[in-house]
């Protein structure tokens, strides 16, 4: 039994740790913004809503299950690494080339079906695991609670195992083969009693993967994979760091730097370190003060300490960027007694500890993520403006056209050119392939002559930004040509932490350059009224109340909808609290793994407290209650998400909303698992998944950025109240059956 009960618990800690590392992958390979990790964890989810709903039928007519659940997990020591092998190579066996972006379509296409086999091996698992438990026990409440609770508790276990220890200790491919080795082990501990073969296939096995470890397998398996992905390119070095992928490349002399697949810096580029520096720089009469946050490497930082500074303050994330670029690139930037490097979020140690500056450069990427999008709202804006001297100048730079602005464009600027202009009282544009924008509240000369003196008067040696540049560059038909197209755009929305239709503008730009039939979807971001999107919840509810009146497909079905709705409401609500989590205190890597497994703490807890004293109530009231509180989850939110301040508190957020689906899950098992428990138990959890799937892609595509947090939070709510009333005709359907019989 404990062998059994071990396997179950294995299951859950494959599938988290598998998806760390796969996603992990996908997302070096595909850029990992909301769009592409939206398809990802769709795929996920909805490949193992096929194992468990589609297959997870046929257990019941399996008669040697414990045969069946051996060679699954034996099924995981060869999937896993040959998937994990696929997505590091994904791009090459595509045709693309490495650092090009690409459409949602590649995406979708490799995530599908890369992760198609081990998602389905995991869903059919756990329906194989509620039929054999159930059995055990001879009780179908007991049995599919305690996979649940199980497979919660391996998650949570296995999560924060593969985020704080394994992936910074040990490389993809060996947490692979470890993952492997594991499920070898509970292969041959199933197989002993009554499958000697199988036994000793699966030792043997496992022996064979430990020599090849010993050899240097995976440390060859591991390299050879990385250079394969840099095809034409010499790979210099590789890292793994808490934040992502940090690769170096060198092609014909010249280095670049990569980081989760997307180029951050080359050792040659001089234009755009010339462009983000100078221009705010030179338009200050004395910069004295700077403060630069990212986009230092490759000459920035060069290029600001031209200037007569006094001090600069640079700020980066992550500490292996810099250690890998200067090892191989050595900049005397580094050298100079003006400069201090500080690493942390910038956002953060702004607000915790900075002082007062003239010049505020941002020099990140685009906000095509909700973590950048934190540097480009209205809330950070009021930050900057607070910690900048009496005529500072806050400065970034966005993608753009050279010359003709499209609709996508326009809005993308209007949306940060709204969102400067609620803070500060002057606004500049400096047009071009990159879009500068440079605001304070005196007044900001982009005069060509006044910058050329400048220039020379600070003896400023420069290859682009010069004499015959500059004038073209700010020449009055340029700049207001790109002012005049960005305040037509007058219902736009400002760009707010809680209502980030900024991310979502920077989405429909990138989306544009692939798909043209969608920009004009996508850029309309934050005009969609909220009663408008609540039409989908109005359909769901009109189709639920035929299905529960005709009994459709069976007289169980709104119990069914109830697991599916709450399933898509706790993937909404772990998105808005991570989003919440980065807004307010930074991209702290290793405390939002613990937000993720607290979630599977909470559902662990849940499903433990039903499976130890469900049977003591009348499970469709009590199936009800936990309805009614999943409708009232998303309004405490509202009011604690406002008023949280300590980043241990948002720890109890997710557990809460954890504890409630663990509560419902094995009571909506007592109520719609029968003597077939395989088909039924994984239809459930196949709804739960499937209802997941729509979370994870719609809250943070689509509920979010248009209707904010708190919009989202409200919309959630009403959904799951559908399907509280749905609920209630179902109730009282069945107090009218025990009375009449009918």
């Amino acid at each position: 039994m404990y062998r059994l009960l071990f396997a179950v618990l294995l299951t859950g800690a494959t599938a988290i740790s598998a998806q760390i590392v796969l996603l992990r992958e996908l997302m070096v390979a595909f850029y990992g913004n909301e769009l592409s990790l939206g398809v990802m964890l769709s795929a996920w989810l909805i490949w193992g809503a096929v194992g468990s709903w589609g297959l997870g039928r046929l257990t019941d007519g399996i008669e040697d299950k414990l045969k069946a659940l051996a060679l699954l997990q034996m099924g995981v020591w060869v999937v896993l690494p040959s998937e994990l092998f696929l997505a590091r190579t994904v791009r090459e066996l595509l045709g693309m080339p490495p650092g090009e972006l690409t459409g949602i379509a590649p995406v979708a296409s490799a995530a599908f079906g890369i992760l198609a086999p081990l998602c389905i091996l995991g869903g059919f698992g756990f329906a194989l695991g509620c039929r054999m438990l159930s059995e055990r026990y001879g009780d179908s409440l007991r049995g599919v609670g305690n996979v649940y609770i199980l497979e919660a508790v391996g998650s949570a276990v296995g999560g924060l195992l593969t985020q704080l220890l394994l992936v910074p200790l040990i490389p993809p491919f060996g947490v692979a083969v470890l993952v492997g080795c594991l499920n070898l082990l509970s292969a041959a501990l199933l197989s002993l009693e009554g499958h000697r073969a199988l036994a000793g296939i699966s030792t043997s096995a496992l022996l064979l993967t430990l020599a090849f470890v010993v050899a240097g397998g995976v440390r060859s398996v591991e390299r050879f994979s990385s250079e394969a992905r840099w095809k034409g390119m010499e790979l210099v070095r590789t890292e793994d760091s808490p934040y992502g992928r940090i690769s170096l490349v060198r092609l014909e002399g010249e280095y670049s730097l990569f980081e989760n697949g997307i180029l951050l810096t080359t050792s040659r580029s001089r234009l755009g370190p010339e462009e983000i520096v100078h221009f705010p720089l030179l338009s200050h009469p004395g910069p004295r003060k700077v403060l630069m946050i990212g986009g230092g490497l490759g000459g920035g930082l060069a290029e600001v300490l031209k200037h007569p500074v006094e001090e600069v303050t640079y700020l980066e994330l992550d500490p292996e960027v810099v250690r890998v670029w200067r090892d191989s690139v050595p900049e005397e930037a580094f050298l100079d007694p003006r400069l201090r490097v500080i690493y942390e979020d910038g956002r953060r140690w702004l607000v915790r500890k900075g002082g007062r500056y003239d010049v505020i450069i941002v020099g990140l990427s685009d906000p095509l993520t909700a973590q950048l999008n934190r540097f480009y709202t209205e809330e950070f804006f009021g930050e900057a403006k607070a910690h900048m001297e009496r005529g500072g100048i806050l400065s970034f730079g966005v993608t753009s056209s050279e010359n003709v602005l499209g609709e996508p464009q326009r809005r993308y600027l209007a949306c940060l050119y709204r969102t400067l202009k609620e803070v500060f009282r002057y606004v500049e544009i400096v047009p071009g392939g990159t879009a500068y924008f440079l605001a304070s509240d005196s007044p900001v000369s982009l005069d060509p002559s006044l910058l050329v003196g400048r220039l020379r008067k600070r003896g400023i040696e420069a290859k682009f930004v010069r004499e015959y540049y500059l004038p073209y560059k700010l020449s009055p038909d340029r700049t207001g040509y790109v002012r005049e197209e960005v305040e037509a755009e007058g219902d736009v929305r400002p760009n707010r932490d809680f209502f980030p239709v900024g991310y979502f503008y920077a989405l429909a730009l990138w989306a544009s350059q692939f798909y043209r039939g969608v920009q004009g979807f996508l850029s309309k971001a934050g005009t969609v009224g909220f009663w408008r999107m609540c039409a989908p919840i109005v359909i769901y509810f009109a189709l639920g109340l035929i299905l529960t009146v005709r009994g459709i497909p069976s007289p169980k079905a709104p119990v069914v909808m109830a697991v599916g709705t709450t399933g898509l409401a706790e993937m909404a609500f772990q998105t808005v609290v991570l989003v919440a989590f980065q807004v307010k205190f930074g991209y702290v890597y290793y405390k939002l793994g613990l937000i993720l497994s607290m979630f599977m703490v909470g559902l662990a807890s849940g499903s433990w407290m039903v499976v130890r004293w469900g049977g003591k109530v009348r499970a469709l009231p009590a199936f009800v209650w936990t309805q009614v509180a999943v409708v009232l989850y998303p309004l405490v939110l509202v009011l604690s998400l406002a008023s949280v301040r300590s980043e241990a508190t948002f720890a109890v957020l997710p557990a809460a909303a954890g504890f409630v689906g663990g509560v419902q899950f094995p009571l909506a098992g007592r109520l719609v698992v029968g003597e077939r428990v395989g088909k039924e138990a994984g239809s459930l959890y196949g709804a739960d998944l499937a209802g997941a799937f729509f979370g994870a892609a719609g809250s943070s595509l689509l509920l979010v950025p248009l209707l904010g947090i708190r919009g989202a939070l409200y919309w959630l709510s009403m959904l799951n109240g559908a399907t509280l009333l749905l609920l209630g005709v179902h109730g009282r359907k069945e107090i009218v059956k025990a009375r009449y019989g009918s």
